[in-house]
């Protein structure tokens, strides 16, 4: 009998499975994070004037105030669309086997996934000062979410393999048959 220690499981190096969801789920669960990061108060929209104004200045000069309110409403809703198509882009990575086209099921699971966490991420919002829930902002987050998917299933559409191995007939074949 020996009194040697067994290994542990904390002692083996995780598979290459735990290693590959690793890397398909860590990015889902750091955007989300940055999703709810720019739901706290240091995004809303008074404090992203700060930001945007001078780059809208810089880009096309001074702006009357309904054109400086028009172009900062557009690049904040732009957010919105973006970073859930992001999300849905990143969740389709997560679901979805390398190289395989995903199922009709996983893009609607991420579809669901991604309004049930936009309206969570507005519900947040009435909580924080400066900001306020938009059910707008969740179906736009949602049209985001869905260009995402589709966006992602076209990418795995022109990106896949074919369907089996190219079998070509022997030369000699190919000459007994043409008579």
């Amino acid at each position: 009998m020996s009194i040697a220690p067994s290994p542990s499981s904390f002692d083996a190096p995780p598979s290459a499975a735990a290693r590959g969801r690793l890397a398909r789920w860590a990015p889902v669960v750091i955007w989300a994070t940055c999703i709810s990061w720019f739901s706290t108060d240091a995004f809303s929209a008074q404090s992203t004037n700060s930001y945007i104004d001078p780059v809208l200045r810089y880009f096309f000069g001074e702006l009357s105030a309904a054109t400086f309110r028009f172009a900062h409403t557009t690049i904040r809703k732009s957010a919105h669309f973006l970073e859930y198509a992001v999300l849905a882009i990143l969740l389709c990575r997560a679901l979805t086997e390398p190289g395989t086209r995903p199922s009709r099921g996983t893009l609607v699971r991420v579809i669901v996934y991604c309004a049930v966490y936009a309206c969570l991420d507005e519900l947040h919002q009435m909580f924080v000062p400066r900001r306020t829930g938009s059910l707008y902002d969740s179906m736009l987050d949602t049209v985001g979410a869905s260009v995402g998917t589709l966006m992602f299933r076209a990418r795995r559409r022109s990106t896949r393999p074919p369907a089996g191995p190219i079998v070509t007939a022997p030369a000699e074949i190919s000459v007994r048959s043409r008579g």
